[in-house]
């Protein structure tokens, strides 16, 4: 395979390419212009490296492809969600491949800490991926950190092709539609699928794919075990293990906690799930009622209120009757003041009985007198 130096060289080989073809088969050509019916759409990275036809071995019009750097799939991109709809609806392909490969500038651009420039934003993602799974890739040798993210960078993208509605709408109608995960080792330019090994790897260690290291070193061998009995080899001899469980701190969950008794990260601020999420009302509730109860508590002890108006205004907080303190201490003042009122009323009104009763009974005694006088004049 000559070298290309220039776009005459890719028009010279061209032509040479066609007049091979035509050689070979005369009708090649017209049959290619009568249409395309790929069984096969192929959603890989745009490196150089990685021709799908001359890896594969297919000819012209046998896989529809769509690249982009790192393989991406994001549900934004217009453009993959496009290919893919069109492969899926129109064209009617029966598998579809995400593909990888080890060495990948885009993965290694996303685990690096300087800027690429507006690849920063088509990267994030892939970066996202990295720092979710940054205990199990930093554990692992420098030279093997970017085919383990390559890796889950595949495994994103198959699980995001599968829960496209295009893709549901296909195994809703019957059809045989299949979407892998492969990654392809430049090393030795062969391409391992997987998916089958991870399943039967989660089924036996009882855990889920997604907790299955598989030795990327050794991807070729492993690549060929098709059979519980030979996955149950490669466990043994330690190509295949359960990722360990991975311990986390307590520190910001019990710092946040702390701020919140404080009555931090209370307010309105950025909503993360439904409206009861972030601070519901039963606390709210339960926190004004402390609130109230206690201030009723404290006055009762200091003897500002008694138990009867302690007991009224007890139930009636309970009640919703006070939004706050404000309000029920002003309730308070007006109920004392209220009663105060009372007391002096009723006070005068007794005092007012008192004097009408003495009244009363000095004039029974004047009576009492004069007639004592009367009788003892009739008598003498």
């Amino acid at each position: 395979m000559a070298t290309i130096q220039g776009t005459k060289d890719v028009l010279e080989n061209n032509k040479e390419w066609a007049a091979q073809v035509q050689a070979k088969n005369p009708d090649y050509f017209a049959n290619l212009a009568k249409g395309q019916s790929p069984k096969l759409l192929w959603i890989g990275c745009a490196d150089s490296r990685v021709a799908v036809d001359v890896l594969t071995q297919t000819q012209p019009g046998d896989i529809f492809v769509h690249r982009n750097i790192a393989n991406r799939i994001p549900s934004e991109d217009l453009s993959a969600l496009s290919v893919i709809e069109y492969a899926v609806k129109h064209l009617k392909v029966e598998h579809v491949v995400v593909a990888g490969h080890t060495g990948c500038g885009g993965v290694k651009a996303a685990m690096s800490n300087g800027s690429v420039g507006i690849l920063d934003h088509w990267l994030r993602p892939i970066k996202d991926i990295y720092q979710a799974n940054q205990s199990e890739i930093d554990a692992l040798p420098e030279s093997e950190r970017v085919d383990r993210l390559s890796e889950l960078n595949v495994i994103q993208g198959v699980d995001t092709v599968s829960r496209l509605p295009v893709v549901h709408e296909a195994w809703k109608e019957g059809r045989s539609l299949q979407v892998h995960g492969w990654i392809m080792q430049l090393h030795s330019v062969e391409m391992a699928n997987l998916t089958t090994q991870k399943r039967l790897a989660s089924s036996i260690l009882k855990c889920g794919k997604r907790k299955v290291w598989i030795d990327p070193n050794e991807v070729s061998e492993i690549s060929q075990a098709n059979s519980r009995q030979d996955i149950r080899k490669l466990v043994k001899s330690g190509l295949i293990f359960k990722k360990p469980q991975v311990s986390h701190s307590r520190f910001r969950t019990r710092e946040l906690a702390a701020a919140k008794r404080l009555g931090r990260h209370t307010g309105y601020g950025k909503r993360k799930g439904t409206a009861e999420a972030r601070m519901p009302s039963s606390v709210l509730w339960m926190r004004r009622m402390r609130v109230l109860r206690n201030m009723l508590r404290k006055y009762r002890e200091q003897g500002k209120i008694d138990r009867h108006m302690y007991h009224e205004l007890y139930v009636k907080s309970k009640g919703n009757t006070f939004k706050n303190k404000r309000v029920l201490m002003e309730h308070i003042h007006k109920a004392k003041a209220e009663n105060a009122r009372i007391k002096a009323l009723s006070d005068q009104a007794e005092a007012h009985r008192l004097r009408n009763k003495a009244a009363r009974e000095r004039r029974a005694q004047r009576i009492a007198s004069k007639r004592e006088a009367l009788i003892s004049g009739e008598q003498q």
